[in-house]
């Protein structure tokens, strides 16, 4: 028998050197599953820090998180389905101890107690979880399945979450799909993998005609949604156009247990556009 990098092996299913990339793979998923969030929140400021004047405003929308078939909204669920479902894997093999335990004890009983006990409905509470149980999970059959699984989520994960500083996603390139970043100011990106030149004026414009027909939640369109103007977008000033009737909800659909109205991103551009024009006089 031999592990996934060639190594031979004898009793294990995976090395000692796999086990231990399976770890760090596990804590990666933790930590960029955190960093998604702030992705997804910041993702329309990624033009600096200072919120942008004249050309160097950051583009209005991110088409990597417009609605759920969208590749980092795709992205999170295939990582919280894949995670979840390794957890659940675990969760029915292993023994769940009973006893009291103290969060500070470091007896190796009381750990053993608290690293049994079934997680959290969270990726990084499973993920955590899983950490605890890496001893056993690299003597198990199917632990090179999980290995090259959780390796594919953390490097897919930090590739949407890792770009470049003061830059802004312009899109995928329309040769080698690669992620577009463009530095702020330019008129201009070059593909790091083909080296097609884009003018950013047409990528902005292609953004913006992908977003236009979207029907998202005021959540999605807080984080979809930047700078048109001189203010950032917020989910609670979505709500108070619809309740002023400035927009108008085009239906709903369920969020976490709760009914939530969905609005047209070309609608809430328009509001926000109208909002943040220049008063006259």
């Amino acid at each position: 028998m031999t592990c996934p990098c060639g190594r031979p092996l004898s009793g294990d299913a995976l090395c000692p050197d796999c086990s231990h990339a399976l770890q760090i793979a596990l804590g990666d998923i933790s930590a960029h599953w955190c960093d998604l969030d702030t992705v997804k929140g910041r993702q329309t400021r990624y033009g600096g820090t200072g919120g942008g004047r004249g050309g160097d405003k950051p583009l209005p929308v991110d088409a990597r998180f417009l609605g759920w078939e969208a590749d980092g909204s795709r992205l999170q669920e295939v990582v919280k389905s894949t995670v979840g479902t390794w957890g659940r894997v675990v969760l029915d093999v292993r023994p769940i101890l009973a006893g009291p335990t103290h969060d500070a004890c470091l007896h190796i009983s009381c750990s053993v107690t608290r690293r049994s006990r079934p997680p959290r409905d969270d990726v990084a509470s499973v993920c955590r979880y899983l950490l605890g149980h890496a001893d056993w999970i690299r003597t198990q059959s199917w632990a090179p399945a999980i290995f090259d699984e959780m390796l594919d989520a953390a490097e897919q994960l930090r590739r949407m979450v890792d770009r470049p500083a003061d830059r802004w996603f312009a899109g995928p390139c329309d040769h080698c799909k690669r992620d577009l970043y463009a530095k702020a100011g330019k008129s201009s990106v070059t593909c790091d993998a083909c080296a097609v030149i884009y003018d950013l004026g047409a990528r902005r414009s292609w953004l913006l005609e992908q977003a236009q027909e979207k029907l998202l939640t005021a959540a999605e369109l807080s984080r979809a949604v930047s700078w048109l103007g001189s203010e950032p977008l917020t989910a609670a000033r979505i709500w108070k156009w619809a309740e002023r009737g400035r927009i108008t909800a085009k239906g709903h659909i369920t969020v976490r247990g709760r009914l939530d109205p969905i609005y047209l991103v070309s609608d809430v551009i328009a509001a926000l556009a109208l909002s943040t024009r220049p008063k006259a006089g």
